[in-house]
């Protein structure tokens, strides 16, 4: 994309999709995790999830998937103001 060079057929919502959807995936995989790190805790057994990586992962992916989920909007759904404006008076 940063080249202007892409395939007729490519359509890049899917990979921004895709992106997302990884993230939405990492949030959830360390909610789960957490998850099963506070129930051997609580039944005494030991556990090889670390709380300090799985918080810093929940952070990471969190933040990901706010910023493309941000991204994807604006790319996809918004309707831009400024170049409906433009428009507009180059037709007065």
């Amino acid at each position: 994309m940063a080249v202007k060079m892409r395939p007729k057929w490519f359509n890049p919502i899917v990979v921004t999709f895709m992106q997302l959807s990884q993230m939405f995936v990492g949030v959830g995989v360390t909610i789960v995790a957490f998850y099963y790190y506070k129930k051997s805790i609580e039944e005494g057994k030991p556990c090889h999830i670390r709380k300090e990586n799985n918080v810093a992962a929940f952070i990471m992916y969190g933040s990901y998937f706010y910023l493309f989920a941000q991204f994807f909007v604006a790319r996809y759904f918004k309707v831009k103001v400024q170049g409906d404006a433009l428009k507009k008076k180059k037709k007065v």
